[in-house]
């Protein structure tokens, strides 16, 4: 059988050329309403939406979004922290925003005390660390003083002075130095050390 249609009917119409034309027509329809029906599913959820249906979302959130920076996967992320922000907000519920955005992870170091709590995360592209300030500001207390760091992993190679120790602390001639390297190489001398504080002229 050619069709679904033709299977349930009885076998005396299997024959028929009209049955088997209507019967095909029939299918193809019952078909096409199925395509439009899983279609019309899809769109009622964000990380199965179309692009056309996500730029319907985000004008409800006044998100101007460039399609030219911004990948439909990110979008997706970021309407559905806009969505999760609701009140009442927990310090769990704020992790669990974030991880929505942020792939690479992060930290949070949080002073009960003084009220304040500093966010770190790995440097990425501009329109993701903006989502994530715009996040956090409207996230966290406003009895809260709020900081984030972003985190820079990589090693320079630098003509300068530096004191050996625990502790290095170097000294770029400017700012043009400081250049993405594998390895951090001196010419007589290597340390390796706990923390390396860079501070450009």
């Amino acid at each position: 059988m050619s069709n679904r249609v033709m299977r349930n009917l009885p076998p005396i119409y299997h024959e028929l050329i009209e049955a088997k034309a209507l019967t095909e027509s029939v299918s193809n329809e019952l078909e096409m309403i199925e395509v439009a029906k899983k279609r019309v599913e899809n769109e009622q959820f964000i990380e199965t939406s179309s692009e056309r249906f996500i730029r319907i979302r985000e004008q409800g959130y006044d998100i101007r979004a460039d399609p030219s920076t911004e990948t439909l996967d990110f979008r997706r992320r970021r309407l559905i922290a806009r969505q999760s922000s609701r009140m009442p907000i927990t310090q769990r519920r704020v992790h669990e925003i974030l991880r929505t955005l942020v792939s690479g992870g992060f930290e949070e170091h949080l002073d009960v005390e003084k009220c304040e709590t500093l966010f770190v995360f790995d440097a990425t592209e501009q329109s993701i660390s903006r989502e994530i300030d715009y996040t956090l500001e409207r996230l966290i207390p406003l009895n809260m003083k709020l900081s984030i760091a972003r985190r820079v992993k990589t090693k320079v190679y630098v003509p300068a002075y530096m004191n050996v120790g625990t502790e290095i602390t170097i000294h770029p001639m400017q700012i043009g130095d400081i250049r993405d390297q594998v390895n951090l190489n001196v010419a007589a001398y290597a340390q390796i050390t706990r923390e390396v504080t860079i501070n450009p002229i």
